[in-house]
């Protein structure tokens, strides 16, 4: 991950994108001892109860991973632009193949770009940018590992695949839900709705997104809890 970071340190999506990937598949494995006969007993055999073996699942996951990553990102922009400078200092049979470039810690300034639209009394429409700063990015790593961690719990193999592709199937699933629920409330030309502030469809829609913005938050805990207790039915 450090020589990954020494390479991409620029690229504040493929950082991120390789931070929840690597997550995902750290926390998919997590558990993976427990699904195995002599492995799962030994592991069960540890003076700890099941909360302790959790809280610690959970730091290792989540908090811990997420600071290393940090740690590796701090190390290896630091490095990568040292050797970066280092090099194009050098010629190359007369060629600067590499250009100076001086140190930026894009990935803690990282902003997402939200855009809104807003509607006056009149129904004219307006846009809003909101930009959200690296706590977005921690919420989404948190989620991530929280439903990869599920996962390694419950699959006994390929755990991190088959978590995978669950999220996939789900998904599906909540948008034909959501499309059908559209339909039913008489939207069935979507991309011709007028929007205005006073229509049916743009209360519905300002609704659903504070609702989906609170249980991402929920999501996170909800996940911890269901690990825990699939952890305490888990038999060898």
């Amino acid at each position: 991950m450090l020589i990954a970071f020494m390479i991409i340190r620029n690229g504040v999506p493929l950082m991120v994108l390789l931070i929840v990937i690597s997550g995902a598949f750290y926390a998919g494995r997590f558990f993976r001892e427990i699904h195995s006969r002599s492995n799962g007993v030994a592991y069960f055999m540890i003076p700890a109860t099941q909360v302790e073996k959790m809280t610690v699942a959970i730091v290792m996951t989540s908090f811990y991973y997420f600071l290393m990553m940090l740690l590796a990102y701090i190390i290896g922009n630091l490095l990568g632009t040292l050797f970066n400078n280092m090099l194009a200092s050098v010629n190359f049979l007369g060629m600067n193949i590499f250009r100076y470039s001086p140190l930026q810690w894009k990935l803690f300034e990282a902003t997402i770009t939200n855009t809104n639209v807003i509607f006056n009394s009149s129904g004219t429409p307006s846009y809003e940018t909101n930009y959200s700063s690296l706590f977005v990015i921690i919420r989404s790593f948190l989620l991530s590992q929280s439903v990869f961690l599920l996962g390694s719990t419950y699959f006994k193999s390929n755990q991190t695949l088959k978590t995978f592709l669950s999220i996939v199937v789900i998904q599906i699933l909540i948008s034909i839900v959501l499309l059908i629920e559209v339909k039913l409330l008489g939207f069935n030309d979507v991309q011709n709705v007028q929007f205005d502030i006073n229509s049916s469809f743009y209360e519905w829609g300002k609704t659903a997104g504070i609702i989906l913005r609170t249980l991402l938050y929920l999501l996170i805990p909800f996940f911890w809890v269901v690990s825990y207790f699939r952890l305490t039915e888990k038999q060898i």
